[in-house]
């Protein structure tokens, strides 16, 4: 296994693309094929009837296509 600078719980964020300026929280790390397992919120956190709501969204990633904040 090699090593990695990333680590479950790491706050990233995609510098450029389609994604930029989003943050993700690392979740998995593959360093066999170079991949983090990323979780980020889109909009803002509101509330519907007491509960806090937001969009979350879960994706794979390569080690190049993000940074660590």
């Amino acid at each position: 296994m090699g090593t990695t600078e990333y680590a479950p719980g790491d706050v990233v964020y995609f510098p450029g693309g389609p994604f930029w300026d989003v943050c993700g929280v690392v979740r998995e790390v593959d360093p066999h094929r170079g991949e983090l397992r990323i979780d980020f919120d889109e909009g803002l956190v509101h509330r519907e009837g007491g509960v806090l709501r937001a969009r979350r969204h879960s994706m794979t990633v390569r080690f190049d296509e993000v940074e660590l904040l």
